[in-house]
């Protein structure tokens, strides 16, 4: 068994994959193992990823697979995962060389579930310094979440004990993985150290395909919502689950919708998305944690016409 797998699924990165997988390969923590997926990648990902696996045979292994997006890349490579803990790092990011080291002898020093460190945000030649809240309890996790998985060093016991898997097909994958895994992190800490560079680029799947994107947080919550029922976890977290849905309906959501050139689709979306809101949670308005500051934006929302909202964001983006 090795202390850590680094899982990195792999999509037509080939410009990124030399700074991305040398970060990892010349970690100071030695008894790791990268996995890494080819997820049927047209570029050359898949020769310079062979060219790292015959170089470092005792570190990389290589799996490659057709196109099903990150979500099937990820899962793939749990099956795989020898790790004492697990963490998953995008092609295109980097990695401090100390980061698994630091992360691995501060979950051994605690026992902890799960560890999660800050990270600088790159956007071409801007650099901002994010820090990673520390939670007075799980609970809050629900409340500000930051739901990406590459700057969370996960217990691999607890992983799959949990049974919580990306759910495939979805674009928004990381957000259903994190809030079905909250129940299970009974032991977590902070790095305040920024010990990942996240690289966000101008054509990633996370900066494009807007009306597709929007989309697809439907069904990705409602996947939540029915994995929560199904593991009986939903009456003890109920009023998180739902402050969970509702902000991402009601804020990243609908500005999104806003960002879609069709006022047609964008009503239609507007539709769906409070239909499914109010069928799940139909009196969402009284939940107990849009009550105070950081429930202002949402008790506003719920005052004015949505649609309304997003007309005026849209007339501003365009």
């Amino acid at each position: 068994m090795k202390k850590v797998s680094v899982i990195v699924p792999v999509y037509n990165a080939e410009k990124y994959l030399n700074k991305s997988i040398g970060s990892l390969i010349n970690q100071t923590l030695e008894d790791i193992e990268i996995i890494a997926v080819n997820d049927g990648s047209k570029d050359n990902s898949l020769d310079i990823l062979r060219e790292y696996e015959r170089n470092y045979p005792d570190k990389i292994i290589v799996l490659s697979k057709e196109n099903g997006g990150q979500a099937t890349a990820r899962n793939m490579a749990l099956k795989f995962a020898t790790g004492e803990y697990i963490i998953c790092i995008d092609a295109d990011d980097y990695v401090d060389l100390s980061m698994l080291e630091k992360m691995y002898n501060k979950a051994k020093e605690g026992d902890f579930d799960c560890v999660f460190c800050d990270h600088y945000e790159i956007r071409e030649n801007e650099r901002k310094y994010k820090t990673f809240k520390d939670y007075i309890d799980k609970k809050e996790m629900y409340i500000d979440a930051l739901v990406s998985p590459w700057n969370k060093l996960i217990n691999r016991d607890t992983l799959l004990s949990s049974n919580v898997i990306f759910p495939e097909g979805y674009i928004y994958e990381d957000t259903a993985w994190f809030a079905n895994l909250i129940p299970f992190l009974n032991k977590y800490t902070v790095i305040h150290e920024p010990l990942l560079f996240h690289v966000i680029q101008a054509n990633s799947t996370m900066t494009s395909r807007q009306e597709e994107r929007t989309a697809n947080i439907l069904p990705v919550l409602n996947s939540v919502v029915d994995f929560y029922k199904k593991n009986s976890l939903y009456n003890e977290y109920y009023s998180e689950i739902e402050y969970f849905y509702l902000r991402i309906i009601l804020m990243s959501s609908l500005l999104r919708v806003a960002r879609i050139k069709t006022k047609k689709i964008r009503n239609e979306m507007i539709k769906d998305s409070f239909l499914e809101l109010k069928k799940h949670f139909p009196k969402y308005k009284k939940n107990p944690y849009i009550k105070g500051k950081k429930g202002l934006y949402l008790r506003l929302i719920n005052r004015i016409n949505a649609r309304f909202f997003v007309f005026i964001f849209s007339i501003k983006n365009d």
